[in-house]
């Protein structure tokens, strides 16, 4: 008996399984009760938590349909005001594109969290509201890619499933918003541009054309004065009588005699619209009719709302079964740690 009691190792090593279980057969009320209590405690922990829901928002690439009024607008621009041999192409992967660009930005989460998260907050100082801010980036979940055909899902993560559903929405709105105002305005600055351009051009053309007309009668009214001064009135044989463009007058122009030049001299002075004469001008005014004319809030949509976020039932955390399971595991686990520790005291 003293020999089995000094040593100790060997008594152990001879333990079996099915002592064990026996042990633990006979140590079952303990085993169940510490199971029992750590199963009420994962309960407790359920009550006591507040759950984490996390509402989705589905969003596709716009159709070509979506798109056709921008589009007509940016062709009309490239074919009938620059004459581009290849036209731009605007598809829908292409706005796709920049809306994921935006969605993904930081402006949009800057202006989501200031105008939606942290006055749901109301964070007293600054250091609150950068905890609030970080609480967003870990809640805020975007998903999928830009590639034709793929979808994108932005998940906002709250307390009240309604409020995920509501913040979730909001935030791809705001991506929406910002992608159509940003083509709008490329394409509405684009047309002012090529408005002022082409009314510049026509400016130019017209002063131009009045310059030259002024300069051409004075040399007409110079060679007047020669003609009068040489009782010159009948044109010289071979003599160009008149002309009613702007070319340059020859220096012989007083051979064509009084008569010839003061007709000419009064036919310009009289005239009031020299746009007929002016090479390159009706084109310009057509274009110019055309940017007039021209649709600068084309109606199109950047986006299609596959599935708009709603209130979930489930939260995501914690997972009621899961917690439950863990608790009992835990709590048998422990229980027959316990009877373990118990049963080595009293060997000892």
């Amino acid at each position: 008996m003293n020999t089995v009691s000094q040593n100790p190792e060997a008594n152990t090593r001879n333990i079996s399984l099915s002592d064990i279980i026996k042990l633990f057969w006979k140590s079952k009320k303990l085993i169940l009760t510490i199971t029992l209590l750590c199963t009420c405690l994962s309960i407790g922990y359920l009550v006591v938590v507040q759950p984490t829901y996390q509402a989705t928002t589905r969003i596709l690439p716009p159709q070509a349909s979506d798109l056709a009024e921008y589009v007509e607008s940016l062709y009309t621009i490239d074919n009938g005001i620059s004459e581009k041999n290849i036209p731009r192409e605007l598809d829908s992967t292409h706005v796709y594109e920049i809306f994921y660009t935006n969605l993904k930005s930081v402006s949009i989460k800057n202006q989501f969290l200031s105008q939606y998260y942290l006055p749901h907050f109301s964070p007293k100082d600054e250091l609150e509201a950068e905890q609030v801010a970080k609480r967003l980036e870990k809640s805020l979940s975007i998903t999928g890619s830009a590639t034709e055909g793929s979808s994108l899902n932005v998940s906002i993560k709250a307390k009240d499933p309604k409020l995920a559903a509501q913040w979730a929405n909001d935030y791809t709105n705001l991506a929406v918003q910002a992608t159509h105002t940003e083509l709008l305005k490329n394409l509405q600055s684009e047309i002012i541009a090529k408005k002022q351009s082409t009314e510049n051009r026509i400016t130019t053309l017209r002063k131009l054309e009045k310059d030259l007309q002024d300069l051409k009668i004075g040399r007409l009214q110079d060679a007047l004065a020669v003609a009068k001064a040489m009782e010159l009135e009948a044109p010289m044989l071979g003599t160009t009588v008149i002309t009613l463009d702007n070319s340059p007058s020859n220096e012989n122009s007083f051979m064509r005699g009084t008569r010839s030049l003061q007709a000419e001299i009064d036919v310009l002075s009289k005239r009031k619209d020299q746009d007929v004469y002016i090479a390159g001008l009706p084109k310009l005014l057509t274009q110019q009719a055309v940017l007039q004319t021209l649709n600068s809030t084309p109606d199109f949509t950047v986006a299609r709302i596959d599935m708009l976020a709603q209130p979930p039932y489930e939260p995501v955390k914690p997972i009621k079964p899961l917690v439950l399971l863990i608790g009992i595991i835990f709590g048998l686990f422990l229980g027959m740690f316990v009877v373990l520790i118990i049963s080595a005291i009293r060997n000892d």
